[in-house]
């Protein structure tokens, strides 16, 4: 896999950063910057998108898919 151009790599590592704080402390403004740090990812990955199964419970797992590069995940 190519490496990530610099400003991608950032944003890609901004998002796990504020996706570290618990969801119920969340407020508007920080939902904000995240939905516009997804954006950004969104309109300027060139995504390599895979799909992964990730347990939900022990006895039932989901799929998921997601981009190799920025780490955006998509339904």
């Amino acid at each position: 896999m190519d490496s990530l151009p610099y400003d991608l790599d950032i944003m890609s590592q901004i998002l796990g950063m504020l996706h570290s704080l618990p969801n119920d402390e969340h407020n508007n403004d920080y939902k904000h910057v995240i939905e516009v740090v997804k954006s950004y990812l969104s309109k300027h990955c060139h995504h390599a998108i895979c799909s992964d199964e990730i347990d939900v419970d022990v006895e039932c797992c989901k799929t998921i898919k997601y981009c190799e590069k920025c780490y955006l995940t998509f339904d």
